[in-house]
């Protein structure tokens, strides 16, 4: 009687480690298009593009001849999670059964406890934000990647795909081919307008004084609709320095730090 528990209990076990193992490797195929220096990202076979970084408009970049990204968006996408301790300035990454840490302005990583040694760290973009290398990440992640150098588009899949296209240039249509006779092509949907205008029509230059509600600051970079401001001061007569915290989140602007945001909300000031 003991050897038929044994022998159920067994078969018990080794049949549930086989049903999660098989669970695990039932992956719901999804794939994210995005573009160097481009706020936008493709999800599956939506027509337009998401922000890939809602809160500071932060783009892939090259950097050192390896193309660098805001992460957080991509892995959630994808059905991972991420994370940062600012205290060890370490970016979690977990993917399916894969780990992946890494570190700002670091070479070394942990890929599921074991180190590796990166050829390029992790850095801060001009927005503030973290950007890791994505290859390394991708590799360590079960991520296929396919990069099309001549749009500068970079193409992410993860679970089973009949094929990988090699160029993707359907992708991100520049505004001023948004009418012509292909049917098949994809729009540019970026959160702003492709030139540095106010909400009054003025033309946003590098150097101007521009508010945006109750606070002021100083154009330092101007990207297309984006425009990269330091937000030195504030109305004090509305808002006291402890509420303006608060009230800068509130209006999308990073107060006494430089932040990226869209011209149309903005006001030249005179």
């Amino acid at each position: 009687m003991r050897k038929w528990v044994v022998a159920i209990t067994a078969a018990s076990i080794i049949m549930a480690y086989g049903n999660a193992a098989s669970a695990e490797s039932v992956i719901t195929p999804k794939k994210v298009i995005l573009k160097v220096n481009n706020t936008g990202m493709f999800v599956d076979e939506a027509t337009t593009s998401t922000l890939l970084d809602p809160q500071l408009y932060a783009t892939p970049e090259i950097r050192n001849n390896r193309v660098m990204i805001p992460i957080a968006s991509i892995i959630q996408e994808f059905g991972g999670s991420s994370s940062w301790s600012a205290k060890e300035k370490k970016v979690s990454l977990t993917l399916g059964n894969n780990n992946v840490a890494l570190y700002l302005n670091n070479t070394k990583a942990y890929v599921n406890g074991v180190l590796k040694t990166l050829d390029s760290a992790p850095i801060t973009s001009s927005e503030g934000r973290t950007l890791v290398p994505l290859k390394f990440v991708s590799d360590n992640l079960g991520i296929t990647l396919i990069w099309d150098s001549k749009n500068q588009v970079i193409a992410l899949y993860r679970g089973a795909f009949d094929a990988y296209p090699n160029d993707y240039s359907n992708y991100f249509v520049p505004l001023a081919d948004s009418n012509s006779n292909n049917n098949n092509s994809k729009p540019s949907t970026t959160p702003n307008s492709n030139k540095p205008i106010d909400q009054h029509g003025i033309q946003i230059n590098v150097g101007d004084r521009v508010s945006n509600g109750f606070f002021y600051g100083e154009v330092q970079k101007v990207d297309g609709g984006r425009i990269l401001v330091y937000w030195d001061s504030k109305n004090d007569l509305y808002i006291s320095d402890a509420d303006s915290d608060y009230w800068a989140m509130l209006s999308g602007v990073r107060y006494l730090s430089s932040s990226w945001v869209n011209a149309s909300t903005l006001t030249v000031e005179s």
